[in-house]
């Protein structure tokens, strides 16, 4: 078979399958373009979010974020635990506080409740319309989810947070961008200032507690005083207990002392242990936005079903021009003349 055959055998099967091939492109147009407006418009925002810690924090780990992230792993379990961010920014704890956040611009109400608004109103051809929930937690573990299927948590080379969410209208994704950078730095901030702040609360509260004993020890050095007013204060019986009282008060002052300087310290831990979180990419408009457009969906689907299809009808003519090609170059011309031969009483019938 020469090129010229081969050419003139593709145009007559093509030929003959055309109306086939025609509708099967058409078919595939129509189902991209169904596919394509069945997907809403999106946008997409992107934040970056750095914690930034004291100088002895960072010289104490191999980056900025290491305990931030869980990089380094605890030598023991009496050490402070890591802070996966990551698991936090996507954990279903924040999602739902996010969820149940109230928009004061929004007529005060939640984040679930302008998510759902928000998704009946940007439906896609073929998407139902969501009911509503028969009851707030309902709703709010609805958008919880909602919230987990658009909100994308990585951390990049410079170990900073990157925050995307994913939604159908460019007022929601801020405001729901926004919550997400506040919940995760309200959570982030109260678990590196827990066990800080209960040493602070016991110190404060050891300090207290001396103070008292100290103030009741000068009450009843106060009325042994008054007791003794007219008596001879040198008596065993009256300076004893005096003596007493003044120890036990002295050594009640030495606590004390020590108490308020551990106060002191646990108080400037706790300042050092607050991280302050800041925000460098900031979400806010232009959005990435993602449409689907129907008339490129459309073409890509007409030239696509036209060309598979065509190639599925002409693949046995064109795989037997290769073997015929391929018998000429490793057995010779006269093992096709004899194929050729064979071949045209079969033809024939």
């Amino acid at each position: 078979m020469t090129s010229h055959e081969l050419t003139t055998s593709i145009y007559q099967r093509l030929k003959k399958v055309k109306v086939i091939i025609i509708t099967v492109a058409i078919v595939a147009a129509l189902g991209l373009i169904l596919y394509a407006k069945q997907k809403p418009v999106t946008y997409t925002s992107t934040a970056s979010v750095f914690p930034l810690t004291s100088a002895n924090d960072n010289s104490a780990t191999s980056s900025t974020l290491s305990a931030l992230l869980g990089s380094e792993t605890p030598k023991s379990f009496s050490e402070d635990a890591s802070i996966n961010i990551i698991e936090l920014a996507q954990s279903r704890t924040t999602r739902e506080e996010v969820a149940a956040m109230h928009d004061s611009s929004s007529g005060n109400k939640t984040i679930a409740e302008l998510l759902l608004n928000d998704v009946n109103n940007h439906r896609g051809w073929f998407e139902e319309k969501i009911e509503t929930p028969p009851n707030q937690y309902a709703l709010i573990t609805w958008a919880g989810k909602v919230l987990e299927d658009g909100l994308t948590a990585t951390v990049n080379k410079n170990n900073m947070l990157i925050l995307s969410y994913t939604g159908r209208s460019p007022e929601l994704v801020r405001t729901i961008s926004y919550g997400f950078i506040n919940k995760i730095s309200l959570f982030y901030i109260q678990l590196k200032q827990e066990k800080a702040r209960r040493d602070f609360e016991f110190a404060t509260g050891k300090v207290d507690s001396l103070r008292n004993v100290m103030n009741s020890k000068d009450n009843q050095l106060i009325e042994i005083d008054k007791r003794t007013l007219f008596t001879n204060t040198d008596k065993l019986e009256f300076r004893v207990p005096a003596e007493n009282l003044l120890a036990d008060k002295q050594m009640i002052r030495q606590q004390y002392a020590t108490a308020v300087a551990n106060q002191q310290n646990a108080a400037y831990k706790l300042q050092k242990a607050t991280p302050v979180i800041k925000v460098l990419d900031k979400p806010e408009p232009p959005y990435d936005i993602e449409n689907k457009s129907a008339v490129i969906y459309g073409l890509i689907g007409l030239i696509g079903g036209f060309i598979l299809f065509s190639l599925f009808f002409v693949s046995g003519i064109i795989l037997r021009f290769f073997k015929e090609e391929f018998n000429k170059a490793v057995f010779g011309s006269n093992v096709s003349k004899d194929a050729d031969h064979k071949s045209k009483p079969a033809s024939a019938l």
